[in-house]
């Protein structure tokens, strides 16, 4: 009984991992983003100077997240979303704790490339492509056990998109991608 009890837990966590790995590396959610208040947007001069404030942003977010992982309380990662994005992070932490499980390690943002501007959009959109190295990040059950699952990907790619909120851009949405340079 105990190692089918012990098989069980490491389905489990296999089967949550699809949730641990996104939230591990971005946290992220599917779907489309819900419209944000409308509020004066921030205005960019060109799409050079759009994408670095989404890069910002985003590396900002990352920070935070690495921060929590760590167990600080703030800068909260959720400060950064809303939307499915943020409806996700919500979803993901819920069902980590509802499982026993947490996240352990670093991620590390390796490319930022942004994809497209939207500035005409109300309100003004980015699309940026984010490359994440989450190989020092891992699933912990209750006892502080790594139930990673062997086959996970070390490196993930997204496509995540901003949406300007006042003079911020904030991150509405992630979505899984494919990208040889990830």
């Amino acid at each position: 009984m105990t190692f089918r009890r012990s098989t069980m837990s490491r389905v489990r966590a296999a089967a949550l991992l699809a949730v641990a790995a996104v939230a591990a590396v971005a946290l992220s959610a599917c779907g489309p983003a819900a419209e944000p208040t409308p509020t004066p947007t921030a205005a960019f001069a060109s799409e050079e100077e759009a994408f670095t404030a989404a890069e910002e942003t985003y590396r900002a977010y990352n920070d935070a997240g690495n921060a929590r992982r760590d167990g600080l309380a703030t800068p909260n990662p959720q400060d950064f979303l809303l939307g499915s994005a943020l409806e996700g992070d919500i979803e993901a932490l819920n069902q980590l704790r509802e499982s026993g499980l947490r996240l352990d390690g670093r991620v590390e943002l390796e490319l930022f490339d942004g994809i497209s501007v939207s500035l005409t959009e109300h309100p003004p959109q980015v699309v940026g492509l984010v490359c994440l190295d989450a190989s020092q990040a891992v699933v912990r059950d209750s006892h502080g056990d790594d139930v990673t699952p062997p086959e996970r990907a070390s490196k993930v790619a997204q496509t995540v998109t901003f949406i300007a909120v006042g003079d911020d851009l904030l991150i509405a949405a992630e979505e899984l991608a494919e990208d040889p340079r990830c």
